[in-house]
This record gives C-alpha cells, structure tokens and sequence, in this order.
C-alpha cells in the first residue's frame, strides 16, 4: 500500500509520525470529524505507514485541536487539565519555582529537583522536554495537544511511566495570518499574531507566530506594620536586631500600605518554522526555532494557618522578637479573630529578612545546637518572581525510502535560565524562604525512526532509538532562620547556598509490530531498552559564595565535591490486542510496562545520606472500546486499567544506609532531616476513563468525560517513611468529571454566533500521607463561557469569556509542614474581549 496523499508539502505529514504522534487528532477534533464525516468521507491517519481510521488505533488517548483550545480559551498547558480524564496539571505552589506538577493516572513527579525524573513525558513537536521546570507551556498556535495515558515507549520518544502530553505546532502552508488583540479584567492585555510565507513557489514555506501575554496579579501583599500599626511588635524599640528599631518593620510609603501582587503574569514569546518541501519530492525538512522570556512575579500565595501548628502564638522567635501566630492570616477558620483583613486574596508576606541569620564560624561539635555563629549576614531582600528565559531548536527530516518503508529523523536541542523567589511563610517574620532560586538547563536529543509495511500490507513495524544528553544545575539560596542550627537561639546560622549539577544521558533502542491476523483481529507487540547514567554534583556554600558551609560540608562531613551516580539499563513491553465487532466498534485488551528513571539523594544534609535509588515502575493492564454509532454523530470511547506500581520513589522520615538499616544519628540520621529519595513501597492503581461526544443536530456539539483514580499502597519496603499500607498518595484525588456543549448559530450573510459553556470538576485529596485536616484540598467545580461571532467570510472573530463564571473561591493546592499551612488560591471571576482578523 502506498502512502495516500500526494507527494510533498501536500501530501500527509503524519505519514512517517508513530502511532503515538498521530492517532489522536480526530479523537481531539471531534467537531471536524463529525463535519467529514456527515459527507461521507472515512477518516483516516497513516500513523504506521497504512491507512488507519482513528477509531481502530487501541490506545487511551485524549487530544484537544487548536480550534478547542480557542473555544475553551485555554492559553496554558495546565488548563486543559480541566477537560481530560484522569490527568492533573498544575502550577507548583511557590517554593518549587516555575514548574508544574503533571499527573496521569495518580503516576508523576512535582519534585523540581534536577536529581529526580518527570513521571509523565512532556513533548514539544516530538522533541522531549526533560524538567518540570519551565514545563507550564503556552498554547499558541498549536495544532493540536495530545494526551497518552498509561505506559508510552515502544513507538517513539522517551520512556514515560504514566503517560505522555504532546504539543504540535501550527505547520507552514505558504499563505494567511491573524491578528489577535485580547483585553480583560486584572488590566489583562494580550496580543498574538502568525503569518505564512511561501519562499519558493511549491518548494519552501514558513511560518512566524508571535505574543505577549500581560495581566495584574490577583493576590495583594500588604505591609503588616502599615495594616496594623497598634500591634506592639511594629513599635520602635521592639527589634533585637537594630536597636531602637521595630521587630517587624514598615516596607510601604503609601497611604494604602500595598507592596506588591503575586500571581500576574509577563511574558512574550516567538516561533518561527521553516518548511521544505518540494512537490514531487519524497523528502522533507522542518525546521523549527522559538524563544521565551517570561518575567512573572510569584505566584499567588495565602497563609491559611500557622499558630494551630507551631504553638508559637504569642510566643516570639528568639531570633527577631516577634511570633509567628495566626496574626498572619488573612482569611478563613484560622484568621484570628478582629484581624485588621478578611481577604482571601491578600498576604503579609514581603520577602523580606531584615538580617537574622548569622555565618556558621565551625560545624558544631555534633548536634546542630552546638554550631558556632559567626559575623551576621545582614538583611536579604528578594524580587518576587517566577521567570524564565529559554530558547530551543529542532530539526525533523521525513524520507520516503519506498511506498512501504520511511525513514525519520528528529533532532533538538533546548535550553533555558529559571529564576524564582518565595516567602514561603507568607509573613514579615524570616521565618522559612524568602529566597532566590536558579536553575540553568541544556538538553540535546536525537531520534530515529524507521516505518515500513510487509506482507502484503498485513505487518507494520517501527523501529527505531533515541539519545538523550542533559545538564541541569539547581543554584539556590536555601534560607530557613526557624531551623536554627547554633549553639545561640537568637542568631540561626541556617541559610546557605545550594549549588548542585545533575548531568544525564539516556540511550534507548525500541520496536514495535502490528500484525493484521484478520480483517477484524490485530495483534501488536512492542519492546524497549533504556539505559541511563546520571551523575550528580554536590555544593553547599557560605551565603556569599564564598567558603564551604561548615555545618553541611567540612573534612569530617565533606558533602561539598562529592557526586552521587545513578545508573540502570531496563527493558520494557507492550501487547494489544484488538477486534472490530463491527466498522465503527472496536475493543482492545492491552498490557504495557514502563519506568520513571531514578536518581541519587536531592538534598542530603551529610555525605553519608547519599545514595542512589533505582527506577519506579509500573504493569499496566488495560480493556476499552471506541465506537462510533448513529451516523458517527454520537462517539464513546471508554478504558478502564489496573497498574501494579513497584518501588515509589519517597522520602524517608530517617536516612537509610547501604545495609538497609537507619542510619547512626551522628551520620546524618537525624529525624526529620534526611535529604534521600528512595524506592519507599508499592502501591496499585485502578481506575477508568470514560468519553463521549455528541452531535444531536448540526451545529450543536456536547462533550463530556467521566474518569476514576483509585491510588492505595500495598506495601511498604522501610519503617521510617510517613507511607501507610492502604493509604492514598498525597495531591491525588479521585473522581473527575466535566462537560461543555456548543451551538453555531447560522446568521445568514450576517456570519455565525456561537456560544459555548463548559464546566469542570476538579476532585479534592489529602495534602499529607497523614490527611492532616488543614492539608485536605476541597473539591472545586469551575464554570467558563464564551461568546463568539464571526463574519461570513470569516475575516473577523470577536469574541467574550468569562472565566470562573460562578466566581468560587478554591486552592489549586495547599503545601503544609509542622509550622503552618499556605494555598494557591484559584483565580476569581475574570472576563475579556478579544478581536481577531484573519488574512
């Protein structure tokens, strides 16, 4: 069977993609399948060098087109969380820098540490990006955005444990453009545009996209000695740091005691792709480059508690002479009562030390209480910021060997500079945080693939590999006065910069066979071996740069130069096996392994507690079906699993040695400080997804998904971990719903009107392995809606959404420890107006 289409830039580019690439481009535009399908057509993709409709590929797959996306105005990767099944994507809270926590199927990562692996694969046009870091994309001009759920790697790319989430952009046709002008609430102004170019007539083409997104921040942060100028620790005199000085001082000059926001947003970004193609011609070359700058302030951040759990109210730290009570908080229970702010929206916090700590003089003569303090540190003041400025390239080439064999070739390389800052105590006392940190990313990957048909068009095969090289480096001032470690309550020596480099490299050989037994019976087999080194280098440094941090690094604990080595080679498998009942129903039985790759000790506090832990891993076994009925006006695709989770990846309350055994307290033993990662328990994972969409009558679409995480550990493998048998992992909830509808209004020659309503429903879940009450997240149900009118010649949009229509007050997620608890607040109601002309 010869590829379809027609040679050259017209002919099918998703010809030489994997099945992974490809399969779900109709499952994500439902609405354009519907459309060729009312006229007859069958649709189909080339996914494997054969001619497949999408609905017979047996994968679990969910994909948004980027005419949803606009619909939906979704303009960030994690926003489209809100519509996929069994998937969580979300910003970290402050303390994790500008990164995202992706989840599918209770299976990821949070952890920004460079020393632990992501649990699900984020691509950007098939290149694999290797951080949650910087991870939070912007959707402009996408093609499309794809989701893989359960175990990916025998068909392309990395391995990834829970799944995969895959950005394609917008390829060059060789002419048209837009223009887009957006303005809202929270002073939101946001400008977009794109153009096509044809270079050589039938031969060379490119494409430019530009935007820049602009929006106030929706949390306050309010000088505390202004708001509350009766409190006896703003008077002068209060200070055991400057005499005559007050204990928590006055930041504002300003009538309205306002210091800043948290939670805007201030980015632009640009991409430009080159495509050469010439008709007739069996190659083709992509070329792709885009650059980002993103100079956003910290996200949104509220103290929800802090006296319930320090049992410091009213009891001032000995370091500064204030307390660090629930005089803090802003809003809710724990708001003390009479407080001077009832705001869910606002913070004390200034990220601000008015110089509390002092250098480490030696590294103590055994418990942290004995460490000497030297000459102060002086005070630190830190630029709140979530900021990013990266750059990458790649390079895709597709040959045509023969009708039934293909050749591709993907090459990228990334890199970026993170900077961010938090007031993790949301308060003026220097209490935890308040911090600089940097991380400075390079990643290299090449990718080969080769497709062919056999036997008549009945076997189809790709085989191929990938390499991998990264270097990550974690520079951060670690600053956190409460923990003390002197021999003197009043001046903690406990801030010191943590300056550590993880290299990586990966090499990976896969294949995978489908063979066409019948015309209904397909039976696919895939394997994958992987092998990664990672090596990782430890520094902890004075607060200037400047000498060794004594208590964490001297001759008898010489943390500072050690590296810490990681190395595995694991092979992985995938059967399927499917079967048509009919054309348009079909169901699949599958069972697939994968890893998430392991590491070696992020954040050890003595060179005895490093040790590198091995990969986690998963057996997955999974039955769907995918049916199309009634005229394909009506598609159900449904999937349910069960996963055997082996060796998670925690931290342990106490350090393990190499013999298994807790270590001795005067080699890093301590509890409650251990800096490890390792393989803590197992757990299982089962669960299901279920999707539908439906077309009563032209122009009016509804579509819904209903999913089920059910996350219990059955094991544990050490006993000073927080894990419990029959427990569930913190940050993952369980059931998920949401649904939208849609109705294009025919105007006649006056264009079209089409108004849109989605809702979704974001479970709650415990924030601690204990489900401390203050640690729970409350479920959420967030309502958005669009109205968008078009000319009949489609040259002009306009179109107005309103986001968080009911305006619920929600976390998006709560970070908790021993002294307080703190939450992102989710964004309240906003709205905007956007124009668009297309040309």
């Amino acid at each position: 069977m010869k590829i379809s289409g027609s040679m050259g830039r017209h002919r099918s580019r998703l010809a030489l993609m994997s099945v992974t690439g490809i399969a779900t481009v109709m499952t994500a535009t439902p609405a354009i399948a519907q459309d060729e399908a009312n006229d007859g057509n069958i649709i189909v993709v080339t996914a494997q060098m054969r001619e497949q409709d999408v609905q017979d590929i047996p994968l679990s797959i969910t994909a948004v087109s980027g005419e949803m996306l606009e619909a939906r105005g979704q303009t960030r990767l994690d926003d489209i969380s809100a519509q996929v099944p069994n998937v969580l994507l979300q910003q970290n809270p402050p303390g994790s820098g500008n990164s995202m926590r992706a989840y599918i199927r209770g299976v990821g990562q949070g952890d920004l540490s460079p020393s632990v692996e992501p649990g699900v694969g984020i691509y950007v046009d098939d290149i694999y990006f290797g951080t949650v870091t910087a991870s939070a994309f912007d959707l402009t001009d996408l093609e499309r955005v794809e989701v893989l759920r359960g175990p990916q790697g025998t068909l392309a790319g990395m391995n990834s444990l829970g799944g995969a989430i895959k950005l394609y952009s917008k390829k060059p046709r060789g002419e048209g453009g837009y223009v887009e002008i957006t303005a809202g609430s929270l002073g939101r102004r946001d400008i977009k545009a794109s153009a096509d170019f044809t270079i050589v007539e039938d031969a060379v083409f490119a494409r430019v996209t530009g935007v820049t997104r602009n929006r106030d921040g929706y949390v306050t942060m309010y000088d505390y000695a202004c708001v509350n100028p009766d409190d006896p620790y703003v008077q002068p005199g209060t200070s055991i740091i400057a005499e005559g000085q007050s204990a928590i001082p006055r930041l504002s000059s300003g009538g309205d005691c306002k210091i800043g926001e948290l939670g805007d947003q201030r980015m632009y970004a640009v991409r430009g792709t080159l495509s050469i193609a010439p008709v007739g011609s069996p190659l083709e070359i992509n070329v792709t480059a885009d650059y980002t700058k993103d100079t956003s302030a910290t996200q949104a951040s509220t103290l929800i508690a802090s006296a319930e759990l320090t049992g410091l109210e009213n009891n001032p730290v000995a370091y500064q002479g204030a307390p660090y009570d629930d005089r803090f908080v802003t809003y809710g229970q724990y708001r003390r009562p009479g407080a001077a702010l009832n705001d869910p929206f606002a913070t004390y916090a200034n990220f601000y030390d008015p110089g509390v700590t002092y250098r480490a003089a030696d590294a103590g003569s055994g418990p942290p209480t004995t460490v000497t303090p030297g000459a102060p540190n002086g005070p630190l003041i830190s630029e709140p910021g979530s900021q990013v400025e990266g750059w990458g390239i790649a390079g895709t080439i597709d040959y045509e060997l023969s009708d039934q064999l293909a050749l591709k070739s993907i090459t990228g390389y990334r890199t970026y500079d993170s900077y961010s800052s938090s007031d993790n105590d949301n308060s003026p006392i220097a209490f935890i945080g308040g911090a600089p940190s940097l991380f400075y990313h390079n990643q290299f990957s090449q990718e080969v693939r080769l497709s062919g048909n056999l036997m008549e068009d009945t076997v189809h095969f790709t085989v191929g590999g990938i390499y991998y090289d990264a270097d990550t480096r974690y520079d951060a001032l670690i600053h956190t006065p409460f923990s003390g470690f002197s021999s003197d309550p009043a001046k903690p020596t406990f801030s010191f910069i943590n300056d550590d480099t993880a290299s990586l490299t990966a090499k990976a050989g896969f294949g995978n066979v489908a063979w066409d037994v019948t015309e209904q019976l397909t039976i696919e087999g895939g394997i994958r071996v992987t092998h990664e080194k990672k090596d990782y280098l430890y520094k902890r440094l004075n607060p200037d740069g400047d000498g060794e941090y004594l208590p964490l690094s001297n001759p008898l604990n010489p943390l500072t130069g050690q590296v810490g080595t990681y190395e595995e080679t694991v092979t992985d498998y995938r059967g399927v096996v499917s079967y048509k009942v009919t054309p348009d129903v079909m169901f699949y039985a599958q069972y697939a392994t994968g890893f998430k790759g392991g590491g070696v000790s992020p954040r050890p506090y003595s060179f005895y507690q490093i040790r590198s832990f091995p990969a986690e891993k998963l057996k997955a076994y999974e039955a769907g079906f995918k049916a199309d009925v009634l005229d394909r006006r009506v598609r159900i695709n449904g999937s349910a699993f069960y996963m055997d989770y082996i060796d998670y990846q925690g931290t342990p309350n106490v350090c393990i040695g190499d013999d298994g055994n807790p270590l001795p307290v005067d080699q890093g033993g301590v509890p409650g400080l251990c800096g490890q990662y390792l393989n803590v328990g197992d757990a299982r994972v089962q669960g299901f997804e279920l999707e539908v969409f439906l077309e009563p009558v032209d122009g009016f679409n509804i579509d819904g998904a209903l999913s089920l995480t059910d996350f219990e550990f059955t094991s544990t493998n050490y006993n000073t971990n927080e894990i419990q048998v029959g427990s569930s992992r913190p940050g993952i909830g369980d059931w998920k719903w949401s649904i939208g509808a849609q109705y294009e209004a025919d105007l006649g020659n006056a264009g079209s009107l089409t108004p849109r309503f989605d809702v979704a429903y974001t479970p709650g879940y415990c924030g601690d392995f204990a489900c401390t009450p203050v640690a729970i997240n409350d479920s959420h149900t967030i309502a958005n809606a669009k109205l968008t009118y078009q000319t009949l010649d489609k040259d002009w949009t306009a179109s107005l959404e309103v986001r968080n229509v009911f305006d619920n007050f929600y976390y998006i997620n709560k970070f908790t420890n021993r002294w307080y608890a703190t939450g992102q607040p989710g964004m309240p109601r906003t709205w905007a107006v956007s124009v668009r002309r297309n040309f």
